[in-house]
């Protein structure tokens, strides 16, 4: 299928997926630049058809992707097939970017809903990211490492909400118009143990000022380790798929979600399901 799981190799999905992606790019680039008002009045005869046919190949892209995601024979197939595909994430995506279609009939004034409308389908371009390894990558990361990110992110919450009670205390009765509550305080400690320093409110007391400086340095390091664990799951990754014996069981496991997608839109059997996963099986053990 030339839109959503092109072959390798093949040059007319290749340029069709690349024309697409500068589609979603100008879209964007468009309804930034409308924000502008110098230069959405010098151009606004072009941004207007630019937008329109932009609209217009989306419209198309979604009608096609859902006309050619089946091929079952029956009517219930076919409704059913086309009703899961326009479940999946990027179809809703797509979807949401073709409302202001819709937009003139329903919100004639409310142009504000229609550009933000428009400007979700950069969204869009996360569909491309399948097709990079690199991204793949990162991904499959994030994933393995999804605990202890979990974790850093509890630390992170703990730490604001700490320091922020602790400032609170110490500052509250010196800046009451600053430190008026925790809440207010919670941007303080934000901002410090992000270590952006907005600087709009800051400790004035001697004791606050050491505090602050103590979360500043605890921030630092709270958010230096999602770094190192980053790259340490990029070295196991990286060891894990030069391990042939892991690549062997990552593209069997490939092959078998392959086959169960297959099965899952009616294109085999499930007596053919499990001929080709007992040979896939089969093969896996063979080989190792």
């Amino acid at each position: 299928m030339i839109l959503d799981e092109p072959s390798p190799g093949d040059r007319v999905a290749f340029n069709i997926q690349w024309f697409l992606a500068l589609v979603v790019l100008l879209n964007a680039v468009v309804i930034v630049l409308i924000t502008v008002p110098s230069i959405d009045k010098q151009y606004r005869i072009l941004f207007g058809p630019v937008m329109n046919f932009c609209l217009f190949i989306f419209t198309i892209e979604y009608l096609l992707r859902i006309w050619s995601c089946t091929s079952s024979a029956n009517l219930k197939g076919i409704v059913g097939d086309r009703f899961r595909y326009a479940m999946h994430l990027y179809l809703l995506i797509d979807l949401i970017s073709i409302l202001p279609v819709f937009f003139p009939f329903i919100f004639n004034r409310h142009l504000t809903i229609l550009r933000t409308f428009r400007l979700l389908s950069i969204f869009k371009l996360g569909r491309y990211s399948r097709y990079s390894q690199s991204l793949a990558q990162l991904k499959r990361v994030l994933f393995r490492k999804r605990e202890i990110f979990a974790i850093m992110v509890f630390i992170l919450i703990f730490v604001v909400l700490f320091s922020s009670t602790i400032l609170y205390l110490i500052e509250n009765p010196v800046q009451p118009d600053k430190f008026s509550s925790i809440p207010a305080a919670m941007w303080w400690s934000a901002m410090t143990v992000t270590t952006v320093g907005y600087g709009d409110i800051y400790p004035v007391t001697t004791l606050g000022k050491i505090i602050g400086s103590f979360f500043t340095f605890l921030g630092v390091l709270v958010l230096a380790l999602p770094s190192a664990i980053l790259a340490t799951g990029f070295i196991e990754e990286k060891n894990r798929i030069s391990d042939p014996v892991m690549v062997q069981r990552a593209s069997a496991a490939c092959l078998i979600r392959h086959f169960t997608s297959l099965r899952d839109q009616g294109k085999i059997s499930d007596q053919e399901y499990e001929e080709f996963t007992s040979m896939v099986y089969c093969l896996r053990s063979g080989d190792e």
